[in-house]
């Protein structure tokens, strides 16, 4: 039986390019296992064959992937990879979020088993959990790669069963970060027993584990009101995907991982001037005729003459929202918030689309 056939994603730290003066590197790739993918064949044995390293610099990779994607499903189309292994990327945040977006890409475009390995706050996790593909896999790691010694086996051992096609069992049974399924069984017993004994075991105080994945959305604190509107600034945001014509900064219809401002002063209306609008979540001819309903300028023009605020910011704020990743619009927001703050801007208008 012919060994299955694996590409390593790796960030050119574990590629051994170098740290984070190396992180604007862009895509390249080894023949065979590379770095902790080295240790990685040993324990695979014979089941798998670590035919291809690939690797990007961090920060190249959130800035361009599409592109970065692209090129790896492309890679893995030219060696006729069979399974894909990223990291294991422990707390580095930009590490995981690319692991988990090479594995997204890789299983969802070509339908090919994915392991990663990620520290349970690592932020590619909370992008693991969102995408919900079913044939990826992520194994908790510790928070500092002096874990790899333990991290490595438990994915190999995972890797090789994958490759045995083995039934896969449940993330309790498998060690794998759940994902939030919910999965048809049989039981012996119906559900108003099962819910007694799960209730006599919590308030024993003995373990349980709920039939039912509970998904937690972190509260966002509401910010305080401002104090005087008639001396406030404020800004326009928008995730309608009003953006300028040939979409400069190479927004997605969906899934987006990045923003834009852009300048709207000396304009009384946005049929001032032209705009595009790029968005894969509703029928988009209504706001190409008129983007005013997406960046409502006219009306804050009038709002503005009349002293109902202050002044409105030169620039809006933009990007398209379709299936937005939680996690990468919380980042998102915080971003915007902090480049508005640092230029003076005291309130916002999240205009909804």
């Amino acid at each position: 039986m012919s060994k299955v056939r694996v590409m390593h994603y790796v960030n050119q730290f574990f590629a051994g390019i170098g740290g984070e003066a190396k992180a604007e590197v862009p895509f390249g790739c080894f023949p065979g296992p590379v770095g902790p993918g080295k240790r990685l064949q040993e324990l695979l044995g014979d089941s798998a064959d670590i035919v291809v390293t690939v690797y990007c610099g961090d920060d190249y990779f959130s800035k361009h992937l599409d592109e970065t994607v692209a090129v790896i499903l492309q890679a893995v189309r030219e060696q006729n990879i069979q399974l894909l292994v990223a990291g294991p990327a422990f707390a580095s945040g930009r590490y995981g979020f690319a692991c988990a977006e090479v594995c997204h890409a890789v299983s969802s475009t070509l339908g090919l088993n994915c392991v990663t390995g990620l520290h349970l706050e690592n932020p590619g996790v909370e992008t693991y959990q969102q995408y919900k593909d079913r044939m990826v896999y992520a194994f908790p790691t510790t928070e500092e790669a002096s874990g790899m010694g333990a991290a490595l086996p438990a994915m190999a051992r995972f890797v090789s069963r994958l490759a045995a096609q083995a039934s896969i069992g449940t993330p309790s049974e498998e060690g794998y970060i759940p994902r939030g399924f919910r999965l048809d069984k049989v039981k012996s017993d119906s559900g108003a027993a099962r819910a007694v004994r799960l209730l006599l075991d919590k308030i024993g105080g003995r373990a349980f584990v709920s039939e039912i994945p509970v998904e937690n959305i972190e509260a966002i604190p509401v910010s305080p009101p401002i104090g005087d509107l008639r001396k406030a600034c404020l800004a326009l945001i928008t995730t309608s995907g009003v953006i300028p014509p040939g979409n400069p900064d190479g927004f997605r219809g969906f899934q987006n991982v990045r923003w834009g401002k852009y300048s709207i002063e000396g304009l009384n209306c946005m049929l001032d001037a032209d705009w595009d609008v790029l968005h894969g979540g509703y029928n988009t001819d209504s706001m190409k005729k008129n983007p005013n309903y997406g960046v409502p300028l006219d009306i804050c023009r009038e709002m503005e003459r009349e002293g109902i605020f202050r002044n409105l910011y030169s620039h809006f704020y933009a990007t398209p929202g379709a299936r937005g990743l939680l996690s990468v619009m919380h980042q998102l927001g915080k971003d915007m918030a902090l480049e508005m703050k640092s230029n003076g801007v005291e309130g916002a208008l999240l205009v909804s689309t």
